[in-house]
């Protein structure tokens, strides 16, 4: 192994290192949800307080659970159930939908909203 090379094998762990720390990073904890029906926001309540929300979406009612600073589907009028199954979201830029129902959540405070590859 040259010199070269050992200086490219540096530079590349250093920089999966840092790529690693920006965007694999500890995940910020949400302060809110926003709840939508199509494209409009029907609400927006904070995380800290339990609660269970009806949002009316094309198809019927979603029914969503707030509690301990997380959110989740519990029914919905949809075939699949999709939505149900992606479980609790708790982290901020975190969102799930009930595509036929039009009805979404999105998980908002802490850090701006970003999408990786992987997930969408």
């Amino acid at each position: 192994m040259t010199v070269a090379d050992r200086i490219v094998v540096v530079a590349a762990s250093l920089l999966v290192g840092i790529l690693f720390a920006r965007y694999w990073g500890p995940a910020v904890p949400a302060a809110a949800v926003e709840l939508r029906s199509g494209r409009e926001v029907v609400a927006r309540y904070p995380l800290d307080r339990d609660r269970r929300v009806d949002v009316q979406g094309r198809l019927g009612v979603s029914v969503l659970d707030i509690r301990d600073g997380r959110v989740r589907f519990i029914a919905s009028p949809c075939r699949n159930k999709v939505c149900i199954h992606a479980g609790w979201l708790r982290h901020s830029g975190e969102a799930a939908a009930c595509l036929p129902n039009r009805v979404s959540v999105s998980l908002i405070g802490g850090v701006e909203a970003e999408f990786d590859a992987v997930a969408f």
